[in-house]
């Protein structure tokens, strides 16, 4: 038997063997692309900046959806090309879309990392498209592009040419807040219109989750209203790697960690190449206090993605494990990006120095995060409360941020780990008692990092408590539960 295993093994390393071995081989690593599309107006194209970024992230979910890439989007051409010379599983892909009335052209230009010239620009081929009905605009993309889409996308994209419009426009305004309604009730309307398109139950859950963020008193009426929107996203494309990541965002952040876990572990299954599902994996599992898992599913994420070229998110579990640099490299700022426009990026910056104790660029950070006109309300108030702190203005502080208590107690706000951050601000005025209140409601609220409740020099004030002690003991108890079904092997490559 021993001499039949090794004369196959031979007789598969001749010849036409080799070549099998290497197909195998190939079929392992899945093609990672690199989609460039810089948001900038363009007249003659007949787009402005937000709608073609909301072209991009569609066509990031057609290339995800149908051909399972891992792909990574960017605002700008690299600065310089060297990092994908000789990768032959490496697409990178230009996008130049074209509106003209109702009809769309997506015309691209693509180079394979194996085929770039030594120096210089990539040698771009050109593909361009012809103006067509939106629908037909993106399966035509499917059938012509480089690599093969054999998955369904057909869900992904409305198939009324005004309904797609429409769609494209409330998606361009996601993330402004002045049109945070409009971009609701336009969404709600193709979703009248288009009930089995995708997109639009993904972005109506995006857009009450960021509601839902940004009002406090929003919170019972729009948590389950998303968690629905984003479940009908998946019964039309059940591969839909963006839907299950908000899915599982929202679920992480109603406290409940193994939902969201497994809701991410079952989309793996059928997405294994997906780096943002990974993101969502990460985030999960630190909140669970699993840091290990959720540092394991960073790593893995960054050999799908070009993380040096845009960070997929802000990794605060490599705070948690004090890997400080890998966290504030996760904070760079990037011009054109969805990422630079919410003041999390600032706001991080600035708890980072002042974790470090550097006040006063935490303080400056802090100001910034404060100023932006279209961030994250929340976070923008917190800012603010942080930056009076550091003015040595309490009172005030002490002022706002009970007011912004108020309006959050009785709610079942999500975020426990933002709830975690009030408790530090009340820490760093000297309240233990309405600290050691937050903390507690932290906890109750899901997040159950026991190393930052144990490291976090902010909360230094309370650990001589005899409450802080009781709550310890039922933050460990908790994660211990939940490292014993959730063990870092999971998530080991096959």
């Amino acid at each position: 038997m021993v001499f039949l295993g090794l004369a196959l093994l031979l007789l598969l390393l001749g010849g036409g063997g080799i070549a099998w071995l290497l197909a195998r081989e190939g079929l392992r690593k899945p093609l990672r692309v690199l989609l460039i599309v810089p948001p900038t107006a363009r007249e003659d194209r007949g787009l402005d900046g937000a709608e073609i970024r909301a072209l991009g992230a569609l066509a990031q979910e057609h290339l995800e959806v149908g051909g399972a890439f891992s792909v990574t989007q960017v605002s700008a051409p690299p600065p310089q090309w060297d990092l994908f010379r000789g990768k032959p599983r490496t697409l990178l892909v230009l996008l130049e879309p074209q509106r003209s009335g109702n009809q769309l052209a997506l015309s691209y230009r693509y180079a394979w990392g194996n085929h770039l010239p030594r120096t210089g620009d990539p040698g771009w081929v050109p593909a361009p498209m012809p103006l067509l009905a939106p629908a037909e605009a993106f399966r035509h993309l499917a059938t012509r592009f480089p690599a093969p889409l054999k998955g369904d996308t057909t869900p992904l994209t409305p198939q009324d040419p005004g309904a797609f419009w429409n769609l494209i426009r409330a998606g361009a305004w996601r993330l402004e807040n002045a049109h945070l309604d409009e971009a609701l009730a336009l969404a709600e309307q193709v979703a009248q219109r288009e009930p089995r398109c995708a997109t639009v139950w993904l972005l109506l859950g995006n857009l009450r989750y960021r509601r839902m963020l940004n009002e406090p008193g929003a919170i019972l009426s729009e948590q389950q209203a998303a968690a629905e929107d984003l479940r009908r996203a998946l019964e039309c494309a059940p591969v839909h790697p963006r839907a299950a990541f908000l899915l599982s965002l929202l679920e992480s952040d109603t406290g409940n960690h193994r939902q969201a876990l497994d809701l991410l572990i079952e989309a793996r299954r059928r997405q294994p190449a997906n780096p943002t599902l990974l993101t969502g994996m990460a985030y999960a599992a630190r909140g669970a206090g699993l840091l290990q898992l959720s540092r394991r599913a960073l790593d893995l994420r960054d050999r799908l993605a070009w993380s040096d070229l845009q960070p997929q998110a802000v990794d605060i579990t490599c705070l948690y494990l004090g890997d400080f640099a890998r966290f504030e490299a996760s904070l760079q700022e990037r011009p054109g990006h969805l990422r630079s426009t919410t003041g999390v990026l600032p706001f991080y910056r600035g708890y980072l120095a002042l974790v470090r104790g550097d006040r006063s660029r935490a303080q400056r950070e802090f100001e910034q995060a404060g100023r932006l006109a279209n961030g994250y309300p929340n976070i923008q108030r917190l800012s603010e409360i942080y930056n009076l702190i550091l003015q040595s203005h309490h009172d005030e502080a002490w002022q706002k941020l009970r007011e912004y208590d108020q309006e959050r107690i009785g709610m079942r706000e999500p975020d426990g780990e933002f709830t975690l951050r009030l408790a530090e601000a009340y820490a760093l005025m000297g309240d233990r008692a309405s600290a050691m209140d937050m903390a507690g409601r932290a906890f109750a609220r899901g997040f159950g990092c026991t190393a930052w409740y144990e490291q976090s020099p902010l909360l230094e004030p309370l650990r001589s408590l005899p409450k802080w002690q009781a709550l310890m003991q039922h933050v460990r108890e908790r994660q211990k539960l939940l490292e014993a079904v959730y063990p870092l092997g999971l998530l080991e490559e096959n």
